[in-house]
């Protein structure tokens, strides 16, 4: 599959060529289709499946200054390729290196109360309009689980509330979803069932753009605030995904879940890792809706309204600001 979309170019699938001509990408599909894309209009280019890219690709995209990202089933993101001549020391860098415990703990309760937050959104969301789907007692024990957080008195203390509200709001979405599906609740590596193999999906692809957010901003994103940061693990990106998961992720998922688009035929299992994976056809589509809700416009205080992908970008900047000490981070709570 060849995508163009929100500043993207996706490639997924297998047998995809691209390669260098001129100063355009000349991308050549498996059944001898071909176009031309020009590293001007693309923010990322996502690599999934096997396909082949020669290094005249790759230089034009670093000196064009074009994410290039791979991903694969599992593990979910596994490389990212960027200049041998990038600064890797900043101001900004050495800030992040000497925070506080103090104010790692202030902005990482803001962002962690802010996901709990848009799980309750999330939930109040999928009871609308259903008289017969109420969550208030989830809702009720999510509000206490962000009235412990306040309390926190550490960052491991913190991740623990955070698990316990992991818990409540996937056990309770267990509601709106078939048996059939055989959801019992959130795993990862590899995703058991399709909703994980959806959600796992669909987070990757959230994760690789608040990535790049964090390198635009000037921020290193594998010195993390609240997630413990060790080897080559991005761990500030995955601070600031969960801000957005439930906001355009879950969204997506149970939208198609609740619409009745996803079905057992759209999964296959893979026999060597125990994994489950949509198959292409299926994915293409799940990735236009994925990207439809990327480009949905949100009205945000100040600012009016922003795509989603740069309010991502807006939060990276006030992440930015806020370990520089310029001003108190606010996470994105959906309103």
């Amino acid at each position: 599959m060849i995508e163009e979309r929100l500043r993207n170019l996706v490639i997924s699938g297998f047998g995809v060529k691209l390669t260098k001509s001129g100063d355009l990408i000349e991308v050549l599909d498996k059944d001898g289709s071909k176009k031309h894309i020009s590293p001007h209009d693309l923010e990322q280019v996502i690599i999934t499946g096997e396909a082949s890219i020669t290094s005249g690709v790759v230089r034009l995209l670093l000196e064009k200054e074009v994410d290039l990202v791979f991903i694969g089933r599992y593990p979910p993101l596994f490389a990212r390729v960027v200049r041998s001549d990038q600064s890797f020391i900043s101001d900004i860098w050495r800030a992040q290196i000497m925070m506080s415990d103090e104010v790692k703990l202030e902005i990482g309760r803001e962002i962690l109360q802010s996901a709990v937050y848009n799980r309750i959104r999330m939930l109040q969301h999928l009871s609308k309009n259903r008289e017969d789907l109420t969550f208030d007692d989830a809702v009720r024990r999510l509000k206490e689980v962000r009235r412990k957080m306040e309390k926190a008195e550490d960052s491991f203390e913190l991740m623990g509330y955070e698990g316990e509200g992991s818990h409540i709001y996937f056990s309770s979405i267990r509601r709106v979803i078939p048996e059939k599906l055989s959801f019992e609740g959130r795993k990862k590596r590899p995703p058991p069932d399709p909703v994980n193999a959806l959600l796992s999906y669909g987070y990757t692809v959230l994760h690789s753009r608040v990535e790049y957010g964090l390198m635009l901003a000037g921020l290193n994103p594998f010195e993390g605030i609240i997630h413990a940061s060790y080897r080559n693990r991005p761990a500030l990106s995955f601070d600031l995904t969960e801000e957005f998961r439930q906001v355009i992720v879950d969204r997506v998922v149970l939208t198609d879940i609740v619409r009745g688009r996803v079905k057992e035929r759209d999964f296959e299992y893979d026999n060597e890792s125990g994994g489950c994976f949509m198959v292409e056809e299926f994915k293409r589509g799940f990735l236009e809706r994925l990207y439809a809700r990327f480009e949905e416009e949100y009205t945000v205080e100040e600012e009016g309204k922003m795509q989603f992908i740069d309010i991502i970008f807006r939060q990276a900047k006030k992440l930015k600001r806020a370990i520089m000490g310029e001003e108190q981070y606010r996470g994105f709570r959906y309103r």
